[in-house]
Parts: C-alpha cells; structure tokens; sequence
C-alpha cells in the first residue's frame, strides 16, 4: 500500500497562526488527513511532498521548504470549483536516495491507477526521475516536458539533480517518445547538451524563445503527460528561493502561465515542482510564487474541457488540409470549436492510425505560408 510510503503533516505545521482557514481558502477545502483507502473517494488531485535533497546540486537545504510552501498555498483563495482533492502528506524519506526514488515511483503509479493527478512539492529536481519511472508499463509511450535553467545531462552512473534527464533518456525498458525542454540559458548549458536532444528531434526552447510568446508553448504543455518544473527556471528577483538562481528568468507570471497550460491539458496526469529551498527566501516570496504556481496548475484543471480531442466523429471539430508545394506531405490540421485549440495529424509508418500532435494557430498560418512545422517534422521523424 502507498501509506506504507507516506507520512501525514503535523497540523501545526500548516495551519494559520489564526486556527483555521476561512471558508474559501484552499486549506479548508482540501482533505487533510487520510485513512488508509483512495479507492471510490473520487479524489481527482493529491498533494504529495518529498523532501529530499541529498542529491541536489548547489542547493542543500531544498528538501526542508514543503510545509512552507503548503502553508502559503492554503492561504489562497478558491475561484473556481475545487476539484475534490486530498493531502496525501511527505513521502518517508529511504535509506537511500534510490529508495526515496522507488518509494515516490510507487506512490505516482498507485495515483496514476486510480486516475488522480499527483501535484509533488519538491524536494531536488533528480526526483523527476521518480515520477518518470510511475508510467513505467503504461500503454503509451510518454511525453514528458521540462522546465529548467539548465539541461540536467551530466554523464552520472548516479542519478542526481545534473543527470536525471540522461538516466530518463536511458533508461530501460524506453517507454519514452518526447523530452521537451523549456526555459535553458545558453549561458549555463554546454552545447553538446543542447545537441544531444535535438538530434533525437526533441524539442528545445531557449528562454527567449519562451519568453517571445509565452502562448506558443501550450501546445507544449498540453501534450505533456507529465511536467517537471525547477524553481531556478526563474529570474531570481522573482523567486529567490534558490541556490543558483540567476537574475534572468522567467518572470512570475509567465511560471504560473505555464503551470496552468499544464493544468488545463486532459493529458497532463503528473505535475512536479522542484528546488524550492527556503534558506535562500526573501520574505517568503519564493514559497508565495511557488503556491501560486500550483494554484494556477489547479485552476487550470479545474477548467479541463472534456472530449476536446481530434476524431472523425467530434463534430465540435474542423478539418483543415494544407497541401505544401515545397514537401510532398499534406498536412492535416483540425480546430476544436468548442476551445479553439489546434492539433496537427502526423502519419505513422506500417499504421492506419495516424498521431495527433497539439500545436498553435501561428503553425497553421505557417503551413499556408508554404513552412512545413518543426512541430510536425520531429513528431513524423521519431514515428518513422
């Protein structure tokens, strides 16, 4: 069982020095406590916190902020119809950091099982690869989006907080079809990094790509199964809260932006927010922007459109064909009506079922313009 796995947070921990919550903060409409069973509660998202840190580099300390991130999150106000959602408390952390790994991979799969969207409070971020391990024999392979400063493939036999995305591209048995990455600062990242993953027609996005229109990554977002999101993706003067922070970043606004992409995505099924550590807070702004970039997460869940997906037979749906004189492929766009969003259909080699693939208007536009998308050409060259 998961509990075995888990262990409740201390009231006093996260509760206002007042004694309670007010009646449309968050903390009074979550479940706090838990009896040992998830199955038929209807749960839709669990809070999880994993504090460990041993494995964290330059940031020591990141594994000892959750409750006072959890305490801030509490605070904010409900305006939306919370989906019913529990606490499930801190996993026990192992004798190792592998067995801290293999206890939160437990936890994530149980979750995913019951179709409840785990939102995990870190912790460092090398405990993605614990949540990447939970989709471990699922049917689909998984696409996975990071966001991140830094592109975290450092040759490692040992997983840390440098090589975790190495030891997810490696890992065996490969159940992975895309490790998008947002957010890297040139700066920081050795090229040969950045070459690694585009020669496997993953998707990279420096910062000022992101930065430029922060409305052309939702199709990143919404195709993700699951995101890893490092709190030093951040301009440091926005969320201090973090041992190598730098001053350029994304904004606060633009993390909750894609926090809420995340959330609003029906394929989204995990959200991780890692490095937050409070020795490096000012004033508790770095645990407020983190709060409220779990709120938006929620808020955009909370808003999820059902049936919102390409099929011959979604009459909410539009097709539209685009034949290019500069290819000899026809793309095929389809428009949802009822949210206004797009996806692209990618042919698969030796199948009849064809990949639907999100992507934005510009795309569209583009491929009128004669532009083959880039979108379109990694998906079709990882299938065939």
């Amino acid at each position: 069982m998961i509990f075995d796995f888990l262990e409740q947070v201390k009231a006093d921990a996260i509760f206002p020095k007042e004694g309670e919550w007010q009646t449309n903060q968050l903390g009074a409409n979550i479940e706090q406590s838990f009896n040992g069973k998830l199955e038929g509660e209807e749960f839709k998202l669990a809070i999880i916190g994993v504090g460990e840190d041993r494995s964290s580099i330059n940031n020591s300390g990141c594994g000892t902020g959750i409750n006072t991130i959890r305490k801030e999150l509490y605070s904010l106000f409900l305006h939306f119809d919370l989906p019913k959602t529990i606490d499930l408390g801190n996993i026990v952390l192992g004798h190792t950091i592998k067995d801290t790994q293999v206890a939160l991979k437990m936890v994530v799969s149980e979750l995913l099982d019951l179709r409840i969207t785990p939102i995990i409070i870190g912790g460092g971020h090398d405990m993605t690869y614990g949540q990447y391990q939970a989709y471990e024999n699922r049917i689909h392979s998984v696409d996975i989006v990071v966001i991140d400063e830094r592109i975290d493939l450092l040759e490692s036999e040992e997983v840390n907080a440098s090589s975790f995305l190495r030891h997810i591209i490696m890992h065996q048995p490969n159940f992975l079809f895309s490790a998008n990455h947002l957010g890297h600062q040139l700066f920081y990242n050795d090229p040969k990094n950045i070459d690694v993953l585009e020669s496997l027609n993953f998707d990279v996005l420096r910062l000022g790509e992101v930065k430029k229109d922060i409305f052309e990554m939702e199709p990143f977002l919404r195709n993700a199964d699951m995101l890893s999101f490092d709190l030093s993706a951040l301009r440091s003067s926005d969320a201090p809260a973090n041992g190598i922070t730098s001053p350029n970043g994304l904004s606060g606004e633009e993390a909750c932006q894609l926090c809420r992409f995340a959330g609003f995505s029906n394929k989204t099924s995990s959200f991780g927010l890692y490095e937050f550590n409070p020795n490096f807070d000012q004033n508790n702004q770095g645990a407020k922007q983190a709060s409220q970039m779990i709120w938006y997460f929620i808020e955009g869940f909370a808003n999820r459109k059902e049936n919102d997906y390409p099929s011959e037979n979604n009459k909410q749906f539009m097709k539209y064909y685009v034949k290019l004189e500069s290819s000899e492929h026809e793309v095929v766009f389809w428009k949802s009506n009822y949210s206004n969003k797009w996806w692209m259909e990618v042919p698969q080699k030796n199948s009849e079922l064809n990949k639907f693939i999100p992507c934005s208007y510009k795309d569209y536009e583009n491929a009128m313009q004669g532009e083959l998308p880039d979108k379109w050409m990694k998906v079709y060259a990882r299938l065939n």
